[in-house]
């Protein structure tokens, strides 16, 4: 699983690197720079379980920790549990996004692939979508990723990356989240 881990990094910090390498910065210090939200499991925020997830110890994911988050039955309106984690830099206009994140489907039923019924980048505080994607999810650690333009100028806070988890009954861990700013 480290070696995973390791390519997932690499799959993200590639650009990062090479932009480092021609700034003479290092590619931690490019990568911070891109970097607009606490990536860690701890700073998800929960919504719609009258009993919040738990943070877990998981020394197979990167940081650590990850958020396991039970759902007992498929919705109609699947949106209504999930997890968000906002922006905590200003997002200028046509920017490039990358929402990255770890995950892996622990239950599910039938043996069939876990399912992240919708993961977006949205506005906030009225809810309105700027780019989602369905993602199946594996048994096995994995980092996945969405990527899309800003629409317009965003301060710190004025977007999340959400994650609607209500589609199908399962048991979904999500670990480090980040979301990435490439600038245009």
């Amino acid at each position: 699983m480290k070696h995973g881990i390791l390519l997932g990094v690499a799959a993200i910090a590639a650009p990062v690197v090479a932009v480092a390498a021609q700034a003479d910065q290092s590619a931690e210090a490019v990568f911070a720079q891109r970097l607009v939200n606490d990536p860690r499991a701890e700073a998800l925020r929960p919504y719609g379980q009258p009993i919040p997830p738990e943070v877990r110890s998981d020394k197979t994911v990167q940081f650590g920790k990850a958020l396991r988050i039970p759902i007992s039955s498929a919705a109609q309106d699947f949106w209504r549990v999930g997890i968000v984690t906002p922006t905590l830099k200003p997002v200028k206009e046509s920017d490039r996004l990358v929402v990255a994140f770890w995950a892996r489907a622990q239950r599910t039923e039938a043996n069939s692939p876990g399912k992240l019924c919708r993961v977006q980048l949205e506005a906030t505080p009225v809810v309105r979508t700027i780019f989602e994607q369905a993602f199946d999810i594996t048994p096995e650690w994995k980092m996945y990723k969405i990527s899309g333009k800003a629409d317009r100028a965003y301060p710190a806070g004025g977007l999340n990356a959400a994650f609607h988890l209500a589609c199908a009954k399962q048991t979904i861990d999500i670990g480090p989240v980040f979301i990435l700013d490439y600038g245009q």
